[in-house]
């Protein structure tokens, strides 16, 4: 899946406030991009780490969640997870208006071939 993974961000990205995407696969490898210096690889896979814990965990209280947003001061953390454990996080500029192309971005992740 992984091949998969990175024709799609690599035709799906760069997007207009997306600092950093990163996609954690079934297997726990990760796809990473960041664009600018706010953060790195290293950064966004470990936050995606918690973020993906934190959705787990939900289901613990019956809520299945299949995307999640963080409001932050300076950024939005938008994760989309897929029923196979795969995940993918957008970190975005936390500015006004909404971003179309991320939500259809989103949409097409969740129904990339799975493993």
């Amino acid at each position: 899946m992984k091949e998969v993974v990175e024709a799609f961000l690599d035709r799906s990205l760069p997007l207009s406030g997306v600092t950093a995407c990163s996609v954690r696969l079934a297997d726990r490898t990760f796809v990473s991009r960041c664009y600018g210096d706010l953060f790195t690889p290293e950064q966004i896979e470990q936050v995606l780490n918690r973020l993906a814990l934190a959705a787990d965990s939900l289901s613990f209280h019956g809520i299945q969640p299949t995307r999640l947003c963080w409001v932050f001061e300076r950024i939005r953390i938008f994760l989309a997870l897929r029923r196979d454990a795969a995940c993918l996080a957008f970190f975005v500029e936390n500015r006004p208006g909404s971003n179309l192309k991320l939500e259809r971005v989103m949409e097409e992740f969740a129904g990339l071939p799975g493993q």
